[in-house]
Order: C-alpha cells, then sequence, then structure tokens
C-alpha cells in the first residue's frame, strides 16, 4: 500500500512541459512517480527539456511509471469501422518509443472516445472491436514489458461500469490487461468505490485520483466532492494494492511548488486515514 509514494500525472501541473522551473521544482518535490502523456513535449522543439527531465529522473530515482494515450476518435481501438480501427492499432504502437525511452510500465488507456449510444448490441460491437486491437498487441507488450491500464470512463462511454470492464478483460492476460480506476469517472457509483476495488483485485493496476460531485467528472481535490476517501484507501490495502497512487486533478492557479505542496499535504491526509 502506498508502495510507490506520491505520483501525480504532468497534466495537473502544466499543459506543456517547456518550464525547467517546473523540473526543479519535481525535482525538489515528495512526488516519486508521474504519468506522461503524448502532448507533454509538444514545444519541445530540440528536446532540451526533455533531456533535462530525464536528467532530474535519474539523479533523484523519480520515474515516469505510465504514460497515456491520446484518446480522440483517431485513437479510438474500439472504432466500428474496421478501417479506422486498424488505423488507431497504428497510431497506437507510434507511441511504443516513449513508453520505452522513459521506461514506462503501464500505458493508461481509454476504452473509447466520446459514444452517445446505451444499445447493449452497439456497445457490445465496440467491446468486441477494442479486444480484437488488444489481442493485435499482446505479444508486443509482452515483449516491452508493459502492461495496458484501462480507464473507467463517465457517461455513456465504454467502461463506465464494472460489468464493462468484466466484459472487455473476460478472458484477457491478467498480467497484460487490467484497469486504472478513475474513481471520479464513475458518475452516481460512488459509493460504490470500496466495493468496486476489492472485486478488481490484481486486475488493478493503476489509479487516476480525485475528487468530484456524484454526477460528472471534475477532476477535485481529494475531500472537496462525494467520495468516502478512507473506505477507498481501506479498500486498497484489502487488496494488498501496490500500484501507482497517481493523482489527477485540475489546478488552474498558482506556481509549480504550490501545486505540489497541495498535492503532498493532501497524500499525507490519505495516508493518514488507514
Amino acid at each position: 500500500m502506498f508502495d510507490c509514494g506520491l505520483g501525480t500525472s504532468l497534466s495537473s501541473l502544466t499543459d506543456y512541459m517547456a518550464n525547467r522551473g517546473l523540473i526543479e521544482a519535481l525535482r525538489n518535490s515528495e512526488v516519486k512517480t508521474f504519468e506522461l502523456n503524448a502532448q507533454m513535449f509538444f514545444y519541445d522543439y530540440d528536446r532540451a527539456i526533455r533531456e533535462e527531465f530525464k536528467q532530474m529522473l535519474k539523479e533523484t530515482g523519480k520515474r515516469v511509471i505510465s504514460f497515456h494515450i491520446p484518446f480522440a476518435g483517431a485513437d479510438d481501438l474500439s472504432n466500428v469501422d474496421e478501417t479506422l480501427r486498424v488505423q488507431a492499432v497504428s497510431r497506437f504502437r507510434a507511441h511504443y518509443a516513449t513508453v520505452k525511452e522513459f521506461g514506462c510500465s503501464f500505458i493508461v488507456l481509454h476504452p473509447s472516445t466520446e459514444i452517445r449510444t446505451n444499445v447493449k448490441a452497439e456497445r457490445d460491437e465496440r467491446i468486441n472491436q477494442l479486444r480484437k486491437s488488444l489481442l493485435e498487441v499482446e505479444q508486443e507488450l509482452a515483449e516491452m514489458n508493459v502492461k495496458v491500464a484501462l480507464e473507467f470512463l463517465p457517461r455513456l462511454c465504454i467502461g463506465n461500469t464494472l460489468a464493462d470492464m468484466e466484459q472487455i478483460l473476460e478472458g484477457m492476460n491478467e498480467e497484460i490487461f487490467g484497469v486504472c480506476f478513475d474513481v471520479n469517472h464513475i458518475m452516481n457509483q460512488y459509493p460504490q468505490i470500496p466495493a468496486m476495488t476489492r472485486k478488481l483485485g490484481k486486475r488493478l493496476f493503476t489509479t487516476h485520483i480525485s475528487d468530484y460531485n456524484g454526477i460528472d467528472e471534475c477532476h477535485w481535490l481529494p475531500g472537496n466532492g462525494v467520495i468516502d476517501w478512507k473506505g477507498f484507501v481501506e479498500a486498497l490495502k484489502d487488496i494488498d494494492y501496490r500500484g501507482p497512487f497517481n493523482y489527477e486533478i485540475r489546478q488552474q492557479e498558482g506556481m509549480p511548488e504550490r501545486k505540489l505542496q497541495i498535492l503532498e499535504d493532501n497524500f499525507n491526509f490519505l495516508k493518514s486515514l488507514l
């Protein structure tokens, strides 16, 4: 429990890694693990920021533990148009180089883009397409020693219930395919978070930590919404969870040092609940 220490998605701190001051703040913070996304070094044309960030990781022992795959329509591995699905798989593979460069353990994947159907036959078709895509890259993932964590999603997206996740993962290699539990994505299901955590068990690979209003995603700091955090961390302890405790919150204002201090204080509060 909390073996990985405090983690955060870099998107909780900045849209783009273009500030050397942020790297120094990360160096001096209590954060141990980071989640990277494809746009983080978008403006780093000469790779100078990237290399400085990697040097900080090397010197401190901190690590990029997960990489969040883009999730726009063109990247949807559940696309029912077979040509577009194949293209999405190709786009997925294009990120292997970054995953390898940073030694990521997990790829975080949205099971679908935003969809607006609750018709079971249509959802089943998307789940089948997603499973097909995942099976096509399974051997490649195994060779890289990288796991895929399917993220719980809100609204009508595929992966908005435990039943969806169980259907997606049924019969899939449990050493490679599991779940990223974004606890602010499950709409009115928040009272079930501890039970869902225990049900996921070893299929729970990683987390996105934030709070919300019980209606739709908000990405608030834990304690500002409806989630029973004591119940959640106790459930994590019960399943002997040892993966990342990765914050993904919206912080619009403040210097990097202040944003990081807020995360550190909140993490220490959550640990005190055990």
